[in-house]
């Protein structure tokens, strides 16, 4: 059994102790957030097929995440009801081995939750622990200092704490901030009774097939929304390029409707009523992407998802990418596992991993800034095939098998 630290209580870093935990190792999780901020997580996001498969073989159920099927996505134009794209995916399990869904990411992070801390999941309970950030980490003495004055010496430290990582300098060796992409975000959420008894807003949810409505004007500024959370919730955002400097402004700032509406202004009056339902404050986000990092490893440390290879939402791929490394992490470091030979399992995590998020990491800004590729994935079934019917735990085990058995 070994002693491993997650640094970080976000969807892969409880997907990493759920994993280890299945392993029958001894997992702590580490996280900066209080019980109040880390319950309530922001919005909703995408459950490919891969990340599916994953969630499956950790024991938890589309059902128990109250995911909605994702069919197809409906582009729209901006100044009318006119379907500009209505693409299903077809038979998507039968294509990539399992169903996509959209989900609320509180309602996901319960679920992961339970079964890393709970009695419910295999193995001995991960702990958690809340209000405590890493200040420090030696790669060399292996010894992590904690905000509550704690030192520890862990067996494998997991760095999973997000785009402003605390961690990633120290791992990589130079200080590397995500890069501006010129792209912002409005962000909310909205509640899906209020599309009752409403015809004009019939094209949120009811015409076209399940997944997301896209609704998109000449210069590239995009109405993007989906229901979570058994369709009783819709989660949108207004994407557009930013006249902010990006470098001199947060990478979150509380806005207005007012703005949001704005912005949208010229947007035909079906999608003005729909914005006008939204509160009164909606956030602002910067979009960003981490440029491709020299390396994911030190000694006994490593990176995990947006630490590692955090990405614009193009694809709905983020998440994925982090539960591919889980699975893999846990899967390469099984029970058996010599702490003296970490490192080297950790270089195989490395080579199995680093490529493929660093590709689907720049095809999710791509099909963002670059004009010829904007939804290229909806159109291009080897792509998604590429990304969606990868199996990373099947590409784990058989790795190890041929390497470490």
């Amino acid at each position: 059994m070994l002693d491993i630290d997650i640094v970080g209580g976000g969807l892969g870093g409880l997907a990493t102790a759920i994993a280890f935990r299945r392993q029958g190792h001894f997992v702590e999780v580490f996280e900066a957030s209080s019980a109040t901020a880390f319950n309530e997580l922001g919005a909703a996001i995408g459950c490919p097929p891969n990340a599916v498969r994953i969630l499956k073989s950790l024991g938890i159920t589309v059902e128990s995440i109250k995911g909605v099927e994702y069919a197809g996505i409906t582009s729209l134009n901006h100044q009318s009801d006119t379907v500009g794209l209505s693409a299903s995916l077809g038979d998507i399990k039968g294509q990539y081995g399992d169903v996509w869904c959209l989900c609320h990411r509180v309602d996901l992070h319960e679920v992961l939750q339970r079964m890393a801390f709970g009695e419910e999941g295999e193995g001995p309970p991960a702990k958690l622990f809340l209000g405590t950030r890493a200040v420090s980490w030696d790669p060399k003495t292996n010894e992590l200092a904690l905000s509550n004055g704690e030192t520890r010496k862990p067996d494998l430290l997991i760095a999973a704490d997000g785009i402003n990582s605390a961690l990633r300098s120290v791992i990589v060796g130079q200080d590397i901030v995500a890069s501006s992409t010129g792209v912002a975000s409005y962000r909310w959420l909205l509640d899906s009774a209020k599309l009752d008894n409403n015809p004009q807003l019939d094209w949120v949810i009811r015409n076209g097939p399940s997944g997301p409505r896209m609704v998109t004007s000449p210069d590239f500024r995009v109405l993007f929304l989906y229901p979570c959370r058994g369709k009783t919730i819709i989660n949108a955002m207004g994407i557009h390029m930013d006249d902010r400097i990006q470098t001199q402004v947060g990478f979150y700032v509380p806005s207005t409707q007012a703005k949001l509406l704005e912005k949208f202004k010229d947007f035909g009056p079906q999608y003005q009523q729909f914005l006008e339902l939204t509160d009164e404050e909606v956030g602002l986000w910067q979009l960003r992407s981490m440029p491709d990092l020299s390396t994911w490893i030190n000694g006994r440390s490593c990176l995990l998802g947006d630490s590692a290879h955090a990405m614009l939402p193009t694809i709905g791929q983020g998440a994925a990418m982090a539960f591919e490394d889980a699975i893999t992490l846990a899967h390469l470091i099984p029970l058996d596992t010599p702490c003296e030979d970490i490192p080297r399992r950790l270089s195989a995590y490395e080579f199995l991993r680093k490529e493929r998020a660093d590709f689907v990491k720049g095809e999710s800004l791509d099909q963002f800034i670059v004009p010829q590729k904007r939804a290229l994935y909806y159109r291009s079934p080897e792509l998604q095939k590429r990304v969606m019917g990868f199996d990373a735990a099947a590409t784990a085990k058989e790795y190890k098998r041929a390497n470490f058995e």
